[in-house]
């Protein structure tokens, strides 16, 4: 059985990062971005905006993913907005999938702020223990990434497939557009 991904975010730095890297390996990728790239060779392109449900599933129709890579997010003026819109996009994705039980296995991709909060707090009151640990508890503040994670694991337990988190530090690269390239800055 071949392996077929669904890079969401298939245009930001890590996005289109990991599609070439698939693309190498021999996977059958799938690129999701509002406006996807068209000029990269392998990369099968799908236009969806992940909170319109509709459009969403029309774009996904007929799709069926065995990974799904989730490389995206929407920065909002607050965090409490910030919560709301990104963790409705995974839980948008999940519900426009044709056959989301065939997933295999979803990643997500969030970063640092998951152990030092976000930018409103970043690093406020004490700070904490290094090395970070996986295991480590949430801090009490509202977190993106912690409203994408609930809704990433609530699909794993609904639909039966395996995830993962990953907590990039820092992620260099290149991406037209993103004020969060810190190798342009």
């Amino acid at each position: 059985m071949s392996r077929i991904a669904l890079v969401v975010g298939a245009t930001g730095i890590v996005g289109q990062t990991l599609a070439a890297r698939l693309l190498a390996d021999g996977w059958v990728v799938y690129g999701l971005a509002r406006r996807p790239r068209t000029d990269v060779t392998g990369v099968l392109p799908v236009a969806a905006d992940l909170l319109d449900p509709a459009g969403l599933r029309t774009a996904l129709a007929g799709l069926r993913p065995s990974h799904i890579f989730f490389c995206s997010w929407l920065p909002q003026a607050t965090e409490a907005e910030n919560c709301r819109v990104n963790s409705a996009m995974i839980r948008n994705l999940f519900a426009a999938l044709p056959a989301p039980d065939a997933v295999e296995h979803a990643a997500l991709t969030t970063g640092m702020k998951h152990y030092l909060g976000p930018f409103e707090s970043y690093a406020s009151g004490a700070p904490p223990q290094t090395p970070f640990r996986e295991d480590r508890p949430r801090l009490p503040l509202e977190n993106f990434y912690y409203a994408q994670e609930d809704a990433l694991y609530a699909a794993a337990r609904q639909h039966g497939f395996s995830w993962s988190v990953h907590r990039p530090h820092t992620v260099i690269g290149d991406a037209v557009g993103n004020a969060m390239n810190m190798g342009s800055t």
